[in-house]
Order: structure tokens, then C-alpha cells, then sequence
């Protein structure tokens, strides 16, 4: 018998096995190399292999990560905090740069941005949020 498939099969238990032990989101790569090498055992040519060893890493990613949205705890949440609703909320200016400022709200500094003209001290309110920047305007 050919070692490769053994070698697939392997190669995807022990992906599998190492996603256990680590903070890694890699079962689907394992599911898939361990489809491939135990379709490849059994005489099936490459390509058909290659294909359903995808559509069986595809399911795996959406079952996995179904699994996974469940035990994930969303901290913020938990500790009242970066419930990203911060449209509103006041912040100080921290410092300035060319293009943005600095903004501590709740702790924590972001990168801001603003139609005023703002200096250090100055107390601002998120008008909106785009992305990880803030838009705020000067209270």
C-alpha cells in the first residue's frame, strides 16, 4: 500500500489532536487531511478524493464553529464594558497626532477622529463608530 494516504490520515489526527490541546481553530484542515487519506486507502483517484475531503472540511468548519460561537464569552458583555455602544459616551482627549487623536473612554485609548479642533484635555462624545476608530465631537 501506498504511505501516503497512512501519511494524510495521520498528518489530520494529529491536527486534530493539536486543536485539542491549543486555542487554534485548525480541526477543519484535520477532518479534511484525514477524509483525504482514507479515501485515497481505499483506491479512490485524487481529484474525487480532493473534493469530498473539501465538502467534509466545510461542514466540519460549520459544525465546529457553530460549537465553538457557543462557548465563546463576550467579555465586554460580562464586564459591562466595550459593549460597542459607545455612541454617546464621553472621553478625553489624550493626544494629538497629524491626522487623529488619542481618546481615552472607558479606560482604554482609541483612535479617534473629528471635524473640531481638538486639544489635549479636551472632553469629547462618540458621534458614531467606523470600524476601530471613533468619530467624536468636542463637548
Amino acid at each position: 500500500m501506498d504511505p501516503f494516504p497512512i501519511f494524510l490520515l495521520i498528518l489530520g489526527l494529529l491536527i486534530i489532536l493539536l486543536d485539542m490541546m491549543v486555542t487554534a481553530f485548525i480541526t477543519p484542515i484535520g477532518v479534511t487531511f484525514a477524509v483525504l487519506g482514507i479515501l485515497l486507502g481505499f483506491g479512490w483517484n485524487f481529484t474525487e478524493s480532493f473534493v469530498v475531503a473539501l465538502i467534509f472540511g466545510v461542514l466540519a468548519y460549520i459544525l465546529v464553529g457553530r460549537y465553538i460561537r457557543k462557548d465563546v464569552v463576550d467579555i465586554g458583555e460580562k464586564e459591562k464594558k466595550y459593549t460597542f455602544e459607545l455612541v454617546g459616551k464621553r472621553g478625553r482627549v489624550v493626544k494629538v497626532a497629524e491626522d487623529h487623536y488619542l481618546v481615552e473612554l472607558e479606560g482604554d485609548n482609541w483612535i479617534a477622529l473629528s471635524d473640531d479642533k481638538l486639544e489635549v484635555g479636551d472632553t469629547v462624545e462618540v458621534v458614531k463608530v467606523d470600524g476601530v476608530k471613533l468619530i467624536v465631537k468636542k463637548v
